[in-house]
């Protein structure tokens, strides 16, 4: 079979259907997508709000909870214990397949009557406000998470333990505003590290410690922008540097920015990435434009594919040993065939299916626990339900929508309050012309701020009595106000860190911009063999191509705008050893 040219049917473009692309669709029994492979992953982020919350009360206890559904929305929205009990049953809302009606309408009708969970999580102690996490022990607005004890406004961190506005981590302690590091601790404001500690401002470091604004080191001790140092002179550093207070923070996060401009970088973090394209990909085989994405085999166009995944297809997020997913997201722990899901946790075979918890066999059902054989909440028997199951799905066929993500008249959430504003950032002009809902529903406060930071001191040790906890604060980026936990702020005197002077959805941002985007640009690398080349490249050794340019081509997440020097493989290992 060769490969097929399509036109996406939303934004016009081309792109391209790899004849092993038709082998998973055909292994699966799905149509081929009608939309490009980006648009795909933006309809499904519609389905996805992370982050932001809004105080409503339950619709069944009335006690006020925090709800990733605003108040003006017209579903029953019930609190994690009411939504999660045993005294009701999702059966209760169930209702029969009509033929002649399309089947995301009637999912739709369903779907609208089924209570919702103000915020989704599982086997978490004293961890009420966390949002699609599981595991949890004293945490605090964390998302996308599990397995993690005392972490405060943290992103898909797994296994971490008191760490503060870290994201995309693993087995990482005591860490702040750090981003893609693994077995680490007492990392503050790196990104990319493994194996360190006890450092601040590092890129890309492996092995690292008592470390300063480094970027690309190996196995390195007391070293200052990549510049070898006694241990008393990086202690003296390190006094000069003022790291207590606001100011020198800033002060060194500007040298900082400008120094890793200076400075190579690999093309994508991939490590052991045999036949893989994409960035944050570690122990991959087989992935093609995957991101975030390690242990994983035979996976395409993922975001978060890991710990065992396999066979996974335009997913976001698949859980460990997931097998056989399909324009899905948010699957739990031994979860496999699904197609159409969202939000479905240790379950298999489930088709067009949200909210459901350890059931197999379901079919266009919401809210469900422990149950087996159902289509639009209605219990069917094992034979019953194989053949509904066949004439909706030949119905879907007919309509081209078998294999398509549900459409965006069925989600809950403005384009705005999604993840999909993350990656694909619209105007609520732009969302509205292309199909989808706007939330103009305040959030947040503003001008409630009870403290100037101009009348704040520098240094976190000259607050004397102030009891910040009880303070409210103004963002200086997007004048939110925000508040400081009695957690948060032990953690900030104990490691002398200046209060942070942007609220939590800022400092998110900021990181999450940093890691770049989830899509690829053709590229060459920019490693020069010419003596003036060097210079403005800075490199170190004697490369490979010697006089030349290097001819290397490459996939990367760096359009080819930016300003970062890319390399690729070679020439950064290069450099590096």
């Amino acid at each position: 079979m060769k490969p097929e040219t399509k036109t996406c049917q939303n934004c016009n473009k081309q792109f391209i259907i790899e004849p092993e692309d038709f082998d998973f669709y055909k292994k699966i029994d799905v149509l081929s997508p009608k939309k490009c492979p980006l648009c795909r992953a933006q309809q499904r982020l519609t389905f996805r709000n992370e982050r932001v919350f809004y105080r409503r009360p339950c619709d069944r206890c009335k006690k006020e909870v925090v709800s990733m559904y605003s108040p003006n929305k017209p579903y029953t929205v019930w609190c994690h214990d009411c939504w999660f009990s045993d005294d009701w049953d999702p059966l209760d809302y169930g209702k029969e397949y009509d033929p002649h009606h399309p089947f995301f309408e009637q999912f739709n009708e369903l779907w609208e009557k089924v209570p919702k969970v103000s915020l989704i999580y599982t086997k978490s102690i004293n961890s009420e406000y966390t949002n699609i996490s599981a595991d949890s022990k004293n945490c605090y607005m964390i998302i996308e998470s599990s397995n993690n004890e005392n972490c405060i406004h943290c992103c898909w961190v797994q296994v971490c333990k008191d760490c503060i506005d870290v994201s995309f981590s693993h087995q990482t302690e005591l860490s702040y505003e750090s981003d893609d590091c693994y077995n680490s601790y007492k990392l503050f404001y790196s990104k990319g590290c493994h194996d360190s500690y006890e450092s601040y401002f590092l890129l890309d470091c492996r092995g690292c410690s008592h470390c300063i604004g480094c970027v690309n080191l190996r196995n390195k001790q007391y070293y200052v922008f990549n510049k070898a140092l006694s241990k008393k002179e990086y202690k003296k550093f390190i006094q000069s540097a003022r790291l207590d207070t606001h100011s020198g923070i800033e002060k060194l996060r500007k040298q900082f920015s400008e120094f890793i401009l200076k400075q190579p970088r690999k093309y994508a973090e991939i490590v052991n990435g045999i036949r893989s394209t994409g960035n944050y990909i570690k122990d991959a085989k087989n992935c093609r434009y995957c991101f975030h994405c390690y242990n994983a085999e035979d996976s395409k166009y993922g975001v978060h594919v890991w710990r065992n995944a396999k066979d996974c297809v335009d997913c976001d997020t698949t859980g460990r040993n997931a097998e056989l997913m399909y324009n899905s997201m948010n699957a739990g722990i031994e979860a496999s065939h699904y197609i159409g899901s969202a939000l479905c946790w240790t379950c298999s075979f489930m088709d067009y299916s949200y909210y459901c918890f350890n059931s197999n066999h379901c079919f266009g059902c919401a809210g469900l626990r422990k149950k087996n054989y159902c289509i639009l909440n209605k219990q069917y028997s094992k034979e019953d339900y194989k053949v509904l199951r066949g004439q909706i799905v030949e119905d879907m066929k007919e309509r081209g929508e078998w294999g398509e993500f549900f459409p965006p008249f069925i989600s809950t959430f403005g384009y705005n309050e999604t993840a999909a504003q993350e990656q694909f950032p619209l105007s609520k002009e732009q969302a509205r012309r292309q199909g989808f809902k706007w939330e103009d529903y305040p959030r947040g406060t503003f001008d409630k701020e009870t403290v100037a930071w101009e009348d704040m001191p520098d240094s976190i040790h000259e607050a004397g009595n102030l009891d910040v906890t009880k303070e409210i604060f103004v963002c200086l980026e997007c004048r939110k106000n925000y508040r400081i936990i009695p957690l948060e702020f032990k953690f900030y005197k104990h490691f002398e860190i200046p209060l942070p002077r942007l609220c939590p959805d800022c400092r998110h941002l900021r990181r999450f911009i940093a890691r770049g985007p989830n899509r690829l640009w053709h590229r060459t690398c920019q490693c020069a063999g010419k003596e003036s080349d060097k210079k403005i490249y800075q490199n170190t050794v004697e490369h490979l191509h010697k006089e030349k340019h290097c001819p290397n081509e490459f996939e990367t997440t760096y359009a080819p705008e930016r300003k970062e020097i890319v390399y690729c493989e070679a020439c950064y290992q290069q450099e590096v050893v």
